[in-house]
């Protein structure tokens, strides 16, 4: 994981100042994003249901499942085991989706997986939900529940014993009793049964489902067969009814292509159905993705599909801290130089996360970054000495244009010294300093450069600057409202910022020499040609690129005084 330094402070509107400097990371796997055969996994969110508004239908929502979820031991064989992840450590890295294949043997419930017992009752299954739910009661959980394998030595019928375990006091709480498709907030903290046994009696009927479900995967060179129906059951989930729930399976097996093949590949040439899975999720080409039952699923694939969710919050909001895991673990499907890779984060983010003012970069080698963020933050792990970073701001509105700003980056440059984190801290500090009524962010690049090396969003004002190996990026944006006055024309030149009246210019080192005035928020400038709001004067709540241009002039390096006046709600 790339290690930070922050130097955290909290200047107006509560943003956040971050000092970032790239230090050496290890390499990390990427096959581990989308195919996970072991015991743990680099990924968490045991409350990321608890963010979503409880008036979103659980068919509006992407939610991440398993098939065949108990099979995750070796009981069985290769041929058998579909997943490597306990029940518990499945509901705590986020998948919402549980596949539980019931044999009806005395009267109980074991879980099986065709004729093999899985080591598991149904006793096991609800222990384990319940308790999950009731340390996280903003959660919810689907559950196919399935007749598998022969009944053998029973008195009632496979339903009744079903009835049996819901009544149970221990289970009765959580296990919710409609049969149509919910809102989220209907069932937090409850188990919604896919009833692929009574008809529609217990819960949300499997055959009402829109459902691909076509497992037989006849050898490994048929796995992009089966990724071609995975994709078309997705077209269809993302342009499909609102009300219908969608269920897509990307698992798949046969004795010729067992189920760790067809979802992870064999490492080599061969592509797993997760492979491809992730890599269409973190393009951008889904917005829902329904409910996808997977084979091993990995950390980036779980995120992948979860993330999809968070369009759903207000553009306004930030995002919640999980997200970052998310981008984290999407980050190891991007690739090519860090232009390519820009492009790739550009896309995600503005389908997971639209609406929002997204400042993005992808580094390699040697960089630092200052920047303020008044939003959300998040980065990657280094993976192939890239690094890939993202925030949001609250506007990209800059009161600084262009060329002053160059000319003030140009006359500090040959004041710097140290690393690329120390001249990254000195740029910072001193455009904070000399224009501190809006935010910046410096990133300072080690050579080589070029968009082989770094990419980033590039909103309103902005420059860059190479003095011998070092390379500058200045950003500016989330100006504050108020009054801004300019020696020039078109908002150019020496710039004032007021948010009240000042009797005279001149103790500021701005009388007779304003040319342009832009007013930001709800303000009203009256300005006057002569100290204590004396003389000539005009009054505007609009920018004027050229103060001439407003009646009773000559306006132009006429004014010495102004008052400012509030003319709406902030």
């Amino acid at each position: 994981m790339s290690h930070r330094t922050f130097s955290v402070s909290r200047p107006r509107n509560a943003a956040a100042v971050l000092l970032l400097v790239l230090l050496a990371t290890p390499p990390a796997a990427a096959r581990g994003r989308y195919y996970n055969h072991s015991g743990s996994i680099e990924t968490s969110h045991p409350d990321w249901l608890s963010w979503m508004p409880g008036s979103a239908s659980l068919a509006s929502l992407s939610l991440p499942g398993t098939h065949d979820s108990m099979a995750f031991t070796s009981t069985g064989g290769d041929l058998t085991q579909t997943q490597s992840l306990s029940l518990r450590a499945q509901l705590d890295a986020g998948l919402r989706a549980l596949d539980i294949r019931c044999r009806h043997i005395g009267d109980r419930f074991a879980i099986h997986h065709g004729v093999v017992y899985l080591n598991a009752n149904f006793d096991d299954v609800l222990t384990t939900t319940t308790q999950f739910l009731r340390d996280h009661p903003g959660e919810t959980i689907l559950m196919r529940v399935k007749e598998e394998h022969t009944p053998d030595g029973n008195s009632r019928s496979f339903q009744q014993t079903f009835e049996w375990y819901r009544n149970q006091p221990a289970y009765s709480p959580y296990v919710w009793r409609g049969t149509h498709v919910p809102t989220l907030g209907e069932v937090r903290g409850k188990i919604v049964i896919l009833d692929n046994f009574g008809g529609g009696a217990y819960g949300v009927t499997w055959g009402s489902l829109a459902l691909q479900d076509d497992w037989t995967v006849s050898t490994i060179f048929d796995i992009d067969n089966k990724w071609d129906k995975v994709r078309d059951h997705l077209g269809r989930t993302n342009a499909g009814a609102p009300p219908t729930l969608y269920v897509n399976f990307l698992s798949g097996s046969s004795v010729a292509a067992f189920p760790n093949v067809v979802a992870g590949g064999d490492g080599m040439a061969i592509r797993g159905v997760n492979d491809y899975a992730i890599d269409h999720l973190v393009g951008g080409n889904v917005q829902r993705a329904g409910v996808l039952m997977m084979d091993f699923p990995g950390a980036g694939l779980i995120d992948a599909i979860l993330a999809l969710n968070y369009r759903l919050l207000p553009s306004a909001s930030i995002l919640p801290g999980d997200f970052g895991t998310a981008f984290r673990n999407i980050s190891y499907t991007l690739g090519g130089d860090a232009q390519a890779r820009w492009y790739g984060i550009h896309a995600f983010l503005q389908n997971a996360a639209p609406g929002r003012l997204w400042h993005a970069l992808a580094l390699k080698g040697s960089w630092a970054g200052w920047m303020h963020t008044d939003g959300s933050y998040v980065q990657s792990d280094t993976m192939d000495d890239y690094t890939h970073l993202a925030f949001t701001s609250r506007t990209v509105t800059s009161a600084v244009s262009n060329g002053f700003l160059g000319s003030f980056v140009n006359s500090q440059l040959g004041a710097f010294s140290g690393g690329t984190g120390d001249r990254a801290a000195q740029l910072h500090g001193r455009v904070s300093s000399r224009f501190p009524f809006q935010l910046w962010s410096v990133v300072v690049k080690k050579s080589p450069g070029g968009l082989s090396n770094w990419a980033y969003s590039d909103y309103g004002t902005g420059y860059k600057a190479t003095q011998g190996d070092y390379t500058y990026a200045v950003q500016a944006y989330s100006a504050a409202d108020g009054v801004y006055l300019y020696e020039h024309g078109q908002f150019e030149g020496n710039i004032l910022h007021l948010t009240s009246g000042v009797g005279f210019l001149g103790d500021l080192g701005f009388d007779d020499i304003l040319s342009s005035v832009r007013i930001l928020g709800p303000y009203r400038a009256t300005l006057c040609e002569h100290p204590s709001r004396t003389g000539r004067c005009l009054s505007t709540t609009q920018s004027v690129g050229d103060i001439n241009s407003v009646a009773g002039g000559p306006w132009n390096d006429q004014v010495s005084s102004a008052g400012i006046d509030f003319v709406g709600v902030r």
